[in-house]
């Protein structure tokens, strides 16, 4: 059987690997000038290749996603990972990462796994029209008995064709795990970080809480937790749900309003009116926050709640995924199949997930999850 893979990143290169051990004769055409260009930059080059916490709830409601992480569990992946040569350590959140620290190994054990195995590479090729005739797939003079798309999405790149994917089956997409633009940023605060805990709300009511870093940008806010909390944005934008987003960010998340009310009014009473925050917050942000509120108590509210309203999400050039896709009832769960018979890997799919190596596992998974066990297991055995 000979079976065009298309787009040679994490979904891809899973499937193109598991297939060419079980035999099959798979070519990967890749837009780039090199396969693996995204998983190289992940975790800021130390590849956060997944988590072992992963489940349901860290990804947009999808039956998809259900099916896929019933079936394909972590001890699953980390065989998977292993019979390709990449062995891994866990951090204290769960996250995976290599035992390398390296994402460029990582796409080097896999690109070594496919070429290994007989698998045929071609790059630059941007793929745009293939002809379906008796049952086979005919692409630039070469039949093929099967596609599998795992063309990524429009994250960090330019966005990708979409080959035998009609424009009814898309949902709307929106950038996700990306940093946005806000009202109200005092350009003072650029390049300050906080660790903080941040809550959205749309239209008034919370919607979800981030622990973490914030990283205050002249435009906005960024950083993971901001990353995941765009996550919702993201999703809501795809089911077109409309509402005022507010960034709601304590800053002194170790106190509770009173205990800070306390100590910033004894500073005031000492005659220390301009150093409120010292040893408690970073000046600039001692300074924003003194303009917008004069008194200790005032400055202690906006302190527990410094707020900033959402302009937008940033673009795709600027996001880690994309949020959207296909929808699920062009999609058969059981194999992952389309109308056409194609098959749709990873971001190809409506599914998403927060920050974390969430996204990576899911792309591999995806691509596991089409093959049967046997299968599975006979590519991780050899």
């Amino acid at each position: 059987m000979k079976t065009l893979v298309i787009g040679g990143g994490m979904a891809g290169l899973t499937y193109a690997i598991v297939a060419l051990k079980n035999g099959t004769d798979v070519t990967i055409a890749e837009r780039n000038n090199r396969v693996g260009k995204k998983i190289a930059a992940t975790g800021n080059g130390k590849c956060n290749i997944g988590n072992a916490n992963v489940s349901p709830s860290c990804f947009n409601d999808s039956k998809i996603v259900d099916a896929v992480l019933a079936e394909i569990d972590v001890t699953e992946y980390v065989q998977f990972l292993n019979s390709c040569g990449i062995y891994t350590h866990t951090d204290e959140m769960g996250r995976m990462y290599p035992l390398c620290d390296s994402a460029s190994n990582v796409v080097d054990c896999l690109r070594h796994q496919f070429a290994k195995h007989g698998g045929k590479l071609l790059t630059d090729t941007y793929i745009q029209d293939i002809a379906i005739k008796n049952g086979k797939y005919v692409c630039n003079g070469v039949t093929y008995d099967k596609v599998v798309l795992a063309c990524g999405s429009g994250s960090q790149c330019q966005a990708p064709s979409l080959p035998l994917v009609e424009k009814s089956w898309l949902t709307p997409t929106s950038p996700s795990l990306v940093p946005v633009r806000t009202t109200q940023m005092d350009g003072i605060l650029n390049g300050i970080r906080a660790k903080c805990v941040v809550t959205l709300l749309a239209d008034g009511c919370p919607l979800a809480t981030e622990s973490g870093e914030v990283l205050f940008k002249d435009y906005g806010l960024s950083g993971i937790c901001i990353f995941n909390l765009s996550a919702l944005i993201a999703r809501n934008n795809v089911k077109g749900a409309k509402h005022t987003y507010t960034f709601s960010i304590d800053l002194v998340p170790s106190m509770s309003q009173q205990q800070l009310v306390e100590i910033l009014r004894k500073r005031e009473s000492d005659g220390e009116k301009d150093k409120l925050f010292y040893g408690i917050l970073h000046n600039k942000l001692a300074e924003s926050i003194a303009k917008r509120g004069k008194s200790a108590y005032e400055q202690a509210q906006i302190a527990k709640n410094f707020t900033f309203t959402l302009e937008k999400l940033l673009d795709y050039t600027m996001s880690q995924v994309t949020s959207g896709g296909i929808a699920e009832n062009f999609v058969d769960i059981q194999t992952l199949q389309l109308p056409n018979g194609t098959i749709a890997l990873g971001e190809m799919l409506n599914v998403d997930g927060i920050c974390g190596g969430n996204n990576l596992y899911f792309a591999s998974a995806s691509a596991l999850y089409t093959f049967d066990k046997l299968e599975r297991q006979k590519a991780y055995n050899l």
